[in-house]
């Protein structure tokens, strides 16, 4: 079994292979690794900051009156759905 160190190295030896960036020039790899952190921070700060409320309200939508135990009627479903 991989030790962290090593599953480390062949993680980043497989990313390195399938993006083919050990073409590129050193400065060229540091500045699309950064690019693709700043990128996996940001989907990863959005799902936490808008993901639960989204879903909280999807499920209000999806979800039947009965289901939900609210007495909501479908007049207030159509315009819930039109404001999000």
């Amino acid at each position: 079994m991989f030790n962290l160190k090593q599953l480390a190295t062949h993680l980043y030896r497989q990313y390195a292979l399938i993006t083919c960036i050990n073409m590129l020039e050193p400065w060229e790899r540091k500045l699309i690794n950064g690019f693709f952190l700043v990128m996996l921070a940001l989907v990863f700060f959005s799902s936490y900051w808008y993901l639960p409320n989204y879903l909280q309200n999807l499920l209000q939508v999806l979800t039947p009156p009965a289901w939900s135990g609210q007495t909501e009627n479908v007049a207030y479903v159509a315009q819930k759905m039109g404001t999000s």
